[in-house]
């Protein structure tokens, strides 16, 4: 005679049914109760040992480990300057590894190339969650790519952490995209303090734009218009498809030139706007102020671009001074910032990248790999995808960084930043403040007003670690 017991077996993240069977022979003639009881002890017994280890539910995380996601451009027209970002991020964990990790474990960055095509975004996608069973997506370059893949990541319920794209889409209901936060103030917030000097500085000027037609251009536009500075389509508005910058933008540039615009307003990548200028100078066209969305504008980015199609340093040095942009954290030519300095040491020390090159695309890595290290030690040892996110939303306070402006982040909006302040481009390809004095302004995403922000930034520690508040 046997007995029969089913019960509930956890397996690999999954409950099955299991038919459990005990000979009565082995229970020595025991009684019926006994019996059930001996079975029902077996069953326990069963399960207890097909449960996953402690943190085994949780994708990405062990003992040792936490492996995370990214994606952005490596190769591609939008990848120069975007292909260091990953370099930097990995060099910066590669530093908390050799300070023995967070509680122990070691941070896994793992990186795919999407060339900035979207459809290819969604294949890489899969495969980091699939196949490299990361924890949680960070630092992803790229608006319309992103979007390929917000809405499967939040599905799924996994931490779309500090993505590379200021579109204001992504973070302002945090309903609708509960696991994503961004690590940029939204092109709309930036675009509206950038409106508002327009607006006081250039008023007896003919103000245009180049865009790019996707949701980044047009939170440009949208930003810019809620300042009141619009523009006149196919006449002072000129737009490009994202990606097909690489073949010039001499049309565009034409365009402007032709219906006199002095000053010229860019939403759009950094190789982009090295294309327009490039186009502007073949043509003999010279905009009495060029003025860069912070993502377009790194210096380093665009005198590479320029090098490459035979501009000699001195005269892309000579083609960016005078430009105005906006940032939210401080210039990588600030030697004596203490952010600066102590990521600039650690990039020296730990960036494996084939171009460590010190610059905005660097800075920014940097920042994003502190940052998330700070909510990974902030979400604790018992570290689950609700449990960081919760941590983000209720602690943006704590999670210090070197931008000169506050996160904004909350259970009712999930931006990052929220100031930035003007600077134009030196002689020696350097960003600083207009007029010398520099004033970090604050608004939000809708039609809130711009004012001036009253922020003190809390110091880096000496070891250059986030500490848990």
């Amino acid at each position: 005679m046997t007995y029969s017991l089913w019960v509930l077996v956890a397996h690999a993240g999954k409950r099955e049914r299991v038919n459990v069977v005990i000979n009565r022979r082995s229970l020595h003639k025991a009684p019926g109760k006994f019996a059930t009881i001996a079975a029902a002890f077996v069953a326990a017994s069963l399960m207890a040992t097909t449960l996953p280890a402690q943190g085994a539910s949780t994708p990405g995380v062990s003992a040792s480990e936490i492996v995370l996601g990214m994606q952005l451009p490596q190769t591609g027209p939008a990848s120069p300057g975007y292909n260091k970002v990953d370099d930097a991020i990995r060099a910066y964990f590669d530093y908390v590894n050799s300070k023995g990790g967070v509680y122990g474990r070691n941070i896994t960055l793992v990186v795919k190339d999407d060339t900035y095509k979207a459809g290819l975004t969604v294949s890489t996608a899969s495969s980091l969650i699939n196949k490299d069973k990361v924890f949680a997506m960070v630092g992803s370059v790229g608006t319309q790519t992103h979007i390929s893949v917000i809405k499967d990541l939040n599905r799924r319920g996994i931490p779309d952490l500090f993505v590379n794209s200021g579109y204001s889409g992504f973070y302002t209901d945090p309903k609708k995209y509960p696991t994503t936060f961004g690590a940029l103030g939204t092109y709309v917030v930036e675009a509206k303090i950038l409106g508002k000097y327009i607006k006081e500085k250039f008023a007896d000027k003919t103000v245009g734009i180049l865009y790019q037609t996707d949701d980044f251009g047009r939170n440009t536009v949208e930003g810019l218009a809620t300042a009141g500075v619009t523009f006149t389509p196919r006449k002072t508005s000129a737009s490009f498809i994202a990606g097909t910058q690489g073949g010039g933008l001499d049309a565009q540039m034409t365009q402007l030139k032709a219906n006199n615009v002095d000053v010229v307003v860019v939403g759009a990548v950094a190789s982009a706007f090295a294309a327009a200028v490039k186009s502007a100078n073949k043509i003999g066209y010279k905009p009495a102020k060029w003025i860069v969305i912070s993502v377009g504008s790194d210096a380093t980015t665009f005198k590479t671009i320029l090098g490459a199609g035979g501009i000699a340093p001195a005269v892309s040095s000579a083609l960016l001074a005078g430009t105005i942009s906006a940032s939210h954290a401080p210039s990588p030519g600030e030697a004596d910032d203490e952010f600066v300095k102590a990521f600039k040491k650690i990039n020296d020390d730990f960036n494996k990248g084939p171009d460590k090159t010190w610059d905005n695309n660097v800075l920014q890595g940097m920042n994003i790999g502190y940052l998330t290290t700070s909510a990974l030690l902030g979400a604790g040892k018992n570290l689950t995808r609700p449990g960081i996110i919760k941590y983000i939303e209720g602690n943006a306070s704590k999670l210090s960084s070197a931008a000169l402006s506050p996160l904004g982040y909350s259970t009712s909006t999930h931006e990052a930043f929220t100031g930035f302040w003007i600077g134009e481009y030196d002689a020696s390809s350097v960003l600083k403040p207009i007029d010398g004095t520099r004033k970090v302004w604050t608004t939000d995403s809708g039609k809130g007003a711009v004012t001036e922000l009253k922020y003190t930034r809390p110091a880096i520690a000496a070891d250059a670690l986030p500490k848990v508040g």
